[in-house]
């Protein structure tokens, strides 16, 4: 059962990206509705170490890695990081350990989670890699991980069935809690107005890597009728090969090609009317769970956890089929219906304060560290 007593930890190594954000938005609603007691054990080079320190947690702190080079010298002080761990659990007593997203380091360290006494809850995002967003020993480290878990959670239907398929993991040890949303500023969610007097800006944001489709996405705006007015901005890091001469060449698209720190999101999401997700192929969206945080609605392709992500709360539009023509049909109507954008909008921000705020996620998390399905919480 979960109580005052149930001491949870929230593990997480990553630096930066949707990993450290999640794992700092679960702790803090864990924190703030008082039915466990929240630690963290997270990376010293994290992005947002400051808002980890912010939280007021018990919180532990393990020298990764900035670069290859600094993995290949971490690596050799791998023996101390275990221990160092090892020691934390006993110390604070923890109960569960909820690993809120892989890193390299989890396989080595997975096996001192039992014999500290707790039990080890993984958060699976992906149950395969992405199309040149993977190496090769990724599914060895997954399984790894999961050999060792007590339970499971999927944050989508899709990848559920992938971890089923992929791993043969029991069913019967799994949940699905849906992405929590993502806030980049302290304002309330508020319902977006529609534009009036410029053109309707869509927002790609995110690492620019072949399945995200922006190929798809670019063929779609040129199929576009040049009679509507819309902008399409890129926002990301990333390889665009040959389509940097076609998005140069676009008077409606402009491009910021970098990494965007996190203290850049929240501008970049407002200055937006909607998001754009012409992906390949997808598990869930961290910026889908951005565009709710920012009430905006959002556009994405009928593939992986994007439907499921969008089409129970009726935030977004899902195009028709994979195809350039069906994506521009669906670019079209949100950029020239103020109706069905207001409708969107509102219900944009209807789920983010409900079903997908932080609190309700929270809330299923804490049914599965008692034991509970984590599916059925209200």
């Amino acid at each position: 059962m979960t109580g005052p007593g149930s001491r949870v930890l929230l593990w997480q190594w990553q630096r930066r990206g949707g990993g450290p954000k999640y794992t700092l938005e679960l702790a803090r609603a864990l924190a703030e509705r008082g039915r466990v007691e929240p630690a963290l054990s997270v990376s010293r080079q994290a992005e947002i170490l400051e808002s980890y320190r912010a939280l007021g947690l018990p919180t532990q702190e393990i020298d990764t890695y900035r670069s290859g080079l600094g993995f290949l010298a971490a690596t050799m002080r791998l023996t101390s990081v275990r221990a160092a761990f090892r020691d934390y659990l006993k110390r604070q007593r923890i109960d569960t350990v909820i690993a809120t997203m892989s890193h390299l380091w989890n396989p080595i360290m997975v096996g001192l989670i039992r014999p500290a006494g707790a039990r080890l809850v993984t958060v699976v995002h992906d149950a395969a890699s992405h199309p040149g967003d993977g190496h090769p020993l990724r599914q060895r480290m997954i399984a790894r991980e999961l050999r060792a878990s007590d339970r499971v959670v999927t944050l989508s239907d899709h990848v559920g069935a992938g971890v089923r398929a992929n791993f043969g993991y029991p069913a019967a040890r799994m949940a699905v809690i849906p992405h929590g949303i993502f806030r980049f500023d302290s304002e309330p969610i508020r319902a977006r107005e529609w534009p009036e007097g410029r053109p309707f800006r869509f927002l790609f944001f995110g690492r620019l890597l072949p399945y995200k489709g922006l190929d798809l996405l670019m063929a779609a705006v040129e199929r576009i009728d040049p009679q509507v007015p819309f902008e399409l901005t890129i926002v990301g890091s990333g390889d665009l090969g040959p389509l940097a001469e076609r998005i140069a060449a676009d008077p409606r698209v402009r491009l910021d090609q970098r990494w965007i720190p996190e203290t850049e999101v929240g501008r970049i999401f407002a200055a937006a009317d909607a998001t754009v997700a012409p992906y390949r192929e997808a598990s869930q969206s961290g910026v889908l769970a951005a565009s709710y945080g920012a009430g905006l609605p959002m556009i994405a392709t009928p593939v992986g956890g994007l439907v499921e992500q969008i089409a129970p709360y009726g935030t977004g539009l899902i195009a028709a089929d994979m195809t350039p023509d069906a994506f521009a049909a669906a670019m079209t109507r949100l950029a020239t219906e103020p109706a069905l954008y207001r409708m969107l909008a509102a219900k944009a921000v209807e789920t983010a304060e409900g079903p997908l705020s932080w609190n309700r996620i929270a809330q299923q998390f804490e049914d599965v560290i008692a034991g509970h399905s984590g599916q059925d919480a209200s």
